[in-house]
């Protein structure tokens, strides 16, 4: 897999590498907008929090370079995208007519680091199992997505696939490996 995190941290301040870009965009961009709605932001302004979040990437990208010792990636991101969306719900929220009651209801959301841990780590795994879908037969793909994912029972999914229990267990099993070596490839570095 040609996108684990440093190198495609490396390979983006390259800004014509459109494969990288791609690559790129194509993780972070679901994650920055996920994480602008659980702030409580509309679609619209959750999509400008994650053009503004990979606009700020792209401006940085001259001066970066990856030292894990100085920061995380993923603390940098982290701040970026909760700053903007937090100013975004501060300019809203002093648009609004102030009230006392309003500040007395608890909030039920996860506190946003919290909340941005969970998003992070959910849109990474999604990225590894699309990675992984594309490198296995449909239904070995659909066997460990029935069983893993949706957890069907195993006597359906032999139904449904034509498949022995044995073969749905060691494709359970060499599956969740494969998806647990992708994770630590996509996340070394950068967690």
């Amino acid at each position: 897999m040609d996108t684990t995190r440093p190198s495609l941290l490396l390979r983006i301040r390259n800004r014509e590498d459109v494969a990288a870009w791609r690559a790129f965009d194509a993780l972070y961009r679901p994650m920055l907008f996920r994480f602008a709605r659980a702030r409580g932001l509309s679609e619209d302004d959750a999509e400008d929090v994650a053009q503004h979040c990979l606009s700020a990437i792209t401006d940085h990208m001259d001066e970066f370079t990856y030292d894990p010792q100085k920061g995380r990636f993923k603390s940098w991101l982290r701040t970026l995208v909760n700053n903007r969306a937090r100013n975004l719900l501060r300019d809203r929220h002093e648009q609004q007519a102030h009230s006392g009651e309003f500040r007395t209801i608890p909030d039920r959301d996860p506190p946003p680091d919290e909340a941005f841990e969970h998003i992070w780590m959910e849109e990474h795994l999604w990225h590894c199992l699309r990675e992984l879908r594309g490198q296995v037969e449909e239904t070995t793909y659909l066997a460990f997505q029935y069983s893993v994912i949706e957890q069907r029972p195993v006597e359906r999914i032999c139904a449904e696939l034509n498949l022995k229990p044995n073969n749905v267990y060691t494709i359970k099993w060499r599956m969740t490996e494969r998806v647990a070596e992708l994770m630590k490839e996509l996340l070394d570095g950068v967690e």
